[in-house]
């Protein structure tokens, strides 16, 4: 009989992985007092950033936009047509802005200039009311913030260094660029660049296209000044999108007075070439000379119904012009928040804590590697 030859199976083969796992929970258990040791450093590290990180209130409004949907846009679409004009979607509408292009506007230079000009009252003011942007540049409004002066001056210390470096140069280039005559490209100083980069990380726009409303908050180490600028930014973005709108319904009414004079005038002489007609060819009764009326007759129909439709279309944009209607309308106002929004503490020092744990033990467990080889690498270099 034919012998079969069985593998011998080593039973430290099957169980490698569990014996390594052991072996990495023993390094763990070896190591546990540098592994507590770590980690409580870590955790005493986010303590001290839970407790000394600024307190930050954010108020937030929400604003439903009203519908671009110009009433009037089908009759001046049909005249269009008829006129043998695409006016295409542009001109169907009232000019009102999509939603989506309002974190633009607030972006933009001119807007966040008119949010550093808001008026607010701080703690550090006395009572008086200061620019947005003195509280960000002047530093006897602003409580000392030690988290802050800590990073600037270890971590941040080569920026720090740096930007003392470049400031006598980036002065220099700054004056130039605002003596250069320009009306439509924007220049921020230094002092500028840096309350433009503050107001835009502490402003939140959330546009929602699926139920067509716009969230937005302003984020500030004091409840009643936040909810002061989230108000002056809903006020600024409604005066935007109102301007926006009232240009295009200029243009759109100037659009139809002078396609209306053109009509007009169109209508005059086609009223004209048939009453000349019928004053030539009275009591003519041949084909061609009724032919030939009722085709001036026609023309004369056409130019009349076009130039009807047209002044109808001129005193509607004349009225809508004229009306002053709300285009964001505020549903649920900016409240002073009565809780802090920031520094969440709990998260902080669960994240530290975490931190902490996953730094020691990676340590422990890749300290004799990198021993091992950094002895070959020496050893490589005797030989």
């Amino acid at each position: 009989m034919e012998q079969l030859n069985h593998p011998i199976i080593n039973p430290a083969e099957n169980n490698s992985d569990e014996i390594d796992l052991t072996e990495l929970l023993r390094k763990l258990w070896v190591k546990r007092n540098y592994i507590l040791k770590v980690t409580l450093i870590f955790l005493l590290l986010g303590l001290f950033v839970a407790l000394f990180s600024p307190v930050q209130y954010t108020s937030t409004c929400t604003v439903v936009p009203q519908s671009g949907e110009d009433k009037a846009g089908g009759g001046l679409g049909s005249v269009a047509a008829m006129m043998g004009v695409n006016l295409g979607t542009a001109m169907m509408n009232e000019g009102t802005l999509s939603p989506v292009m309002y974190p633009e506007i607030i972006k933009s230079v001119p807007f966040t200039r008119e949010i550093m000009k808001t008026k607010v009252i701080v703690e550090k003011s006395n009572g008086k009311p200061i620019a947005l942007q003195d509280y960000y540049t002047d530093s006897q409004y602003r409580k000392f913030d030690l988290l802050g002066a800590v990073k600037k001056y270890s971590l941040g210390l080569p920026g720090v260094l740096l930007g003392a470096i470049k400031s006598d140069k980036e002065s220099q280039v700054i004056e130039h660029a605002l003596s250069s005559d320009s009306t439509t490209i924007y220049t921020l100083s230094k002092d500028e660049k840096l309350v433009y980069d503050a107001i835009q990380a502490s402003i939140q726009i959330e546009p929602n296209k699926k139920d067509g409303y716009v969230t937005l908050g302003f984020t500030f180490p004091e409840a009643r000044v936040a909810a002061a600028v989230t108000n002056q930014l809903y006020r600024r973005l409604e005066a935007y999108v109102s301007r926006f709108k009232t240009e295009k319904l200029e243009d759109n009414l100037a659009f139809v007075e002078q396609s209306c004079e053109t009509a007009r005038k169109d209508f005059i002489n086609a009223q004209n070439r048939l009453a000349q007609f019928q004053d030539a060819n009275r009591g003519l009764t041949t084909a061609s000379a009724l032919s030939m009326e009722t085709r001036l007759r026609n023309e004369y129909d056409v130019t009349f119904s076009i130039y009807r439709e047209l002044a109808t279309q001129r005193e509607q944009a004349k009225i809508a012009v004229k009306e002053n209607q709300t285009i964001l309308t505020m549903v649920n106002p900016p409240v002073v928040p009565l809780e802090k929004s920031a520094p969440r503490r709990s998260i902080i020092l669960i994240g530290f804590l975490f931190l902490g744990i996953v730094v020691a033990c990676g340590w422990v467990l890749s300290a004799p590697y990198l021993k091992g080889l950094l002895r070959e690498i020496k050893q490589e270099k005797i030989e």
